[in-house]
């Protein structure tokens, strides 16, 4: 007599995909949901850093509307926002630190971003391109600062 396969999942890969289940079902709004992913939460900083980044979604959505369907240049993008950081940050950064170099780099994306979107547009009126050049500037003062 053969022995049957084990088809139980192991208990991380069962928890995970309860985790999961739990951050879909907050995300469309189940209120019942929330005080168990309340407790996830308080007990990992990673998580909490995953769910909740405000700055990743920004680079996430800048990079995906330059990067459209360009899967290629989305993940070259992508390699190019980390290394960005991390020079800026240095070996070792303070808190203080990895935020300044999250910030600059995202200013550097917003900036370059709207440059080549000008860059790309034909038959703009004077008052469109006054606009986008404005952009662009605030874009440069942040990008400064």
């Amino acid at each position: 007599m053969s022995e049957r396969p084990n088809t139980e999942q192991s208990p991380a890969s069962r928890d995970s995909r309860e985790l999961w289940e739990l951050v879909r079902r907050a995300e469309n709004g189940d209120a019942k949901a929330v005080p168990a992913l309340r407790q996830l939460l308080s007990g990992s900083a990673a998580l909490a850093e995953m769910l909740g980044n405000l700055a990743q979604q920004v680079e996430v959505s800048l990079i995906g509307n330059a990067a459209g369907k360009n899967l290629s240049f989305k993940e070259g993008l992508t390699r190019k926002m980390e290394l960005l950081r991390q020079e800026i940050a240095g070996p070792n950064p303070t808190i203080l630190e990895r935020l300044l170099a999250e910030r600059i780099a995202l200013c550097w994306l917003a900036l370059h971003d709207a440059e080549i979107r000008f860059a790309q547009m034909r038959d703009l009126s004077i008052a469109q391109a006054e606009s986008w050049q404005s952009r662009i500037d605030r874009a440069h003062r942040r990008y400064l600062s």
